[in-house]
């Protein structure tokens, strides 16, 4: 699709065309691939899950001037060619932010957010809980010019030369439970069918995710009115758990899933269980527009739970 009739955006759409909407937003490296494998669950529970390649992935353009609150614009643009009203919206880690900036901006047209080990917010933020690796990674190196297009460019090499060697570099330092989630079949596979592809045409993605996650996000958190979940595993390495609960407790209407003992790629296994809640939120919340509190909980609250396959 052309948007203002220039720039690109790419997507998947899977699931029955009359589904309930669900726009679907990957991680940082990644693009509309992540979602395929969530098809099955798409059908079974009557959802259009439409993935899409974020800004300066796979293939869609970059933004002239990209920020949190331009996405949601572009996102409304979006929709509105698709013929799309109300939708739910999905953020896997670095879509995390994005998601909540639609659910922010867009307020009157988001049925449900989830969010699955999504960056927090942290510039500017107490940082006496966060690690230092990263508060390098979402500071200096965040706000660097070229680090990130360094990094992200030597990744996207390595994965064309070989996908599987440049998957053992991208995951040399999880945690056991992800190398568990890894060892499964197909998901090392499908991680770098996504990685590649959301890399195809070079770094832009990452620089552009990291960019903005190193700074204010602009956005006023107060104004999302849709039932809200987030997913985080106690063992996720890759984002940090106090900034992912600090945006939960800013959400007035989001339920915090601790997973006990999950990493960051608990996804990778559990699709249907965030489309279940997905599926849920909505439908109450769109049978009820006044109803603001939809499926979950009317606080903050805090779920231990092991994750199961589905």
């Amino acid at each position: 699709m052309r948007l203002d009739g220039t720039r690109r955006i790419s997507y998947l759409s899977l699931g029955p065309e009359t589904g309930f909407p669900v726009l679907a937003l990957h991680g940082t490296p990644g693009s509309r691939f992540k979602f395929r494998v969530a098809a099955a669950h798409a059908h079974r529970l009557g959802l259009r899950v439409i993935s899409l390649d974020r800004w300066g992935y796979g293939g869609t353009d970059r933004h002239p001037a990209p920020s949190l609150p331009a996405f949601a614009a572009d996102i409304a643009t979006f929709a509105d060619a698709l013929g799309i009203g109300r939708f739910a919206v999905i953020g896997v880690s670095g879509g995390g932010p994005y998601a909540t900036a639609v659910a922010a901006c867009l307020p009157e047209r988001v049925a449900a957010l989830a969010l699955v080990a999504p960056v927090g917010p942290m510039y500017g933020e107490d940082h006496t809980a966060i690690s230092r690796f990263h508060r390098f990674c979402f500071g200096p190196f965040a706000r660097s010019r070229f680090a990130p297009r360094l990094v992200f460019g030597g990744l996207r090499r390595v994965l064309q030369f070989s996908p599987d060697f440049g998957m053992r570099i991208a995951m040399a330092a999880v945690p056991a439970a992800d190398r568990r989630v890894l060892a499964t079949s197909g998901v090392s596979e499908r991680l770098a069918a996504a990685f590649a592809e959301g890399l195809k045409s070079g770094a832009d993605g990452p620089a552009i995710d990291l960019s903005l996650f190193g700074r204010p996000w602009e956005l006023q958190l107060g104004t999302v009115s849709a039932p809200s979940r987030l997913w985080i595993g106690t063992a996720d390495r890759n984002v940090p758990m106090v900034a992912a609960r600090r945006l939960a407790e800013r959400l007035h209407d989001c339920s915090f899933v601790e997973l006990a003992g999950e990493g960051h790629l608990w996804v990778a296994l559990n699709y249907g269980v965030v489309l279940d809640w997905v599926a849920e939120a909505a439908v109450q919340t769109t049978t009820d527009p006044k109803n603001t509190k939809g499926a979950a909980d009317a606080a903050p609250s805090t779920v231990l739970q092991k994750s199961s396959s589905a």
